[in-house]
């Protein structure tokens, strides 16, 4: 089965060899974000303290304070704590035992909480208004946005919105090599191209898009059909699609896959035929993949791993 691949000479290609590839009964616990090769990208922090012990290398140095006494010694337990850690972890991989935390969702949905009051705390003056909480480049989060990561929410097209042009600003636009071939579209903007009835072409950045080849594509199902389009939040249900220009393909992760889902599957034809509606971008009839991807098991997690297969398969993309 033909694979994507990138060569540096190249870009992003299709090849027929065989790629290695990661056991699947190996499993991972992950955020997603960590995979991202931050190293490469971020700029270099500069060390004050190193610097300026430079500078008076030649100088007596002065006895330690109390208190920074006290910091050394809690950076030692720390650094202690983490090679026993470091060190549990390796004997559990050699005896080939469960390295898997127990889960305890009462204790997560309480940090959740928590993190959501310290944040709205430290940002909005008054609680009980939706001020905003940060303006990053083109996304304005709001405290409505933030509700979402509340237990028995669901994340909104903003909250995907800002994790992408987080990936945008600091991958896409980094000004590597074959970086404008990986596109990511906002999920308002799949939202107009599923339901825009005109001319979609003209909702689409079709400079950008000309020479990409891998395009990232949230994609929001709505069970009704006549629902209103105005209202906000009104999906049912994420899943990622990836339009590989390579092969002519919308490859589609999906957290709940349902065979013979009828409602689905009548939105996903009707994308594709928007899709290659637009003679610009794409050259050719497009072929529609279901990928395997890990299956959420509540009804709120679509949007979450929606986010979490974008950043798991960025790495193979930008590094």
């Amino acid at each position: 089965m033909a694979s994507v691949i990138y060569d540096e000479h190249k870009g992003y290609c299709v090849t027929n060899e065989p790629i290695n590839k990661v056991n699947e009964n190996e499993g991972i616990i992950n955020n997603g974000l960590q995979t991202l090769p931050w190293d490469l990208y971020l700029p270099e922090e500069t060390d004050d303290l190193s610097s300026a012990s430079d500078n008076t290398s030649t100088s007596t140095p002065k006895p330690l304070t109390k208190q920074e006494k006290r910091e050394a010694k809690q950076l030692k337990k720390i650094n202690a704590s983490r090679r026993r850690k470091l060190k549990r972890e390796q004997e559990l991989d050699n005896k080939g035992e469960s390295k898997f935390p127990d889960f305890k969702p009462y204790l997560a949905k309480q940090e959740l909480k928590a993190l959501f009051s310290s944040i709205v705390k430290s940002t909005c003056q008054n609680s009980k208004a939706d001020a905003k909480i940060l303006q990053y480049h083109s996304i304005a989060l709001y405290k409505s946005d933030l509700e979402h990561i509340l237990p028995g929410e669901w994340l909104n097209d903003n909250n995907i919105s800002l994790i992408y042009e987080l990936i945008i600003q600091i991958f896409i636009k980094h000004g590597r090599k074959f970086s404008n071939q990986i596109q990511l579209l906002f999920p308002s903007l799949i939202q107009l191209l599923m339901h825009f009835p005109d001319d979609v072409e003209s909702l689409l950045p079709v400079d950008e898009l000309k020479s990409s080849k891998l395009i990232f594509l949230p994609i929001n199902f709505i069970d009704e059909m006549d629902v209103d389009l105005e209202d906000a939040n009104n999906g049912d249900h994420w899943s990622l699609g990836v339009l590989s220009l390579l092969d002519n393909t919308l490859y589609v992760y999906d957290s709940m896959q349902i065979d013979d889902d009828e409602i689905s599957e009548i939105q996903l034809k009707k994308l594709v035929q928007k899709l290659q509606s637009c003679n610009t971008i794409v050259h050719g009839k497009l072929k529609v993949r279901h990928l395997k991807c890990d299956q959420q098991q509540n009804f709120d997690d679509c949007g979450t791993l929606v986010e979490l297969n974008s950043i798991l398969l960025m790495p193979g993309c930008i590094s």
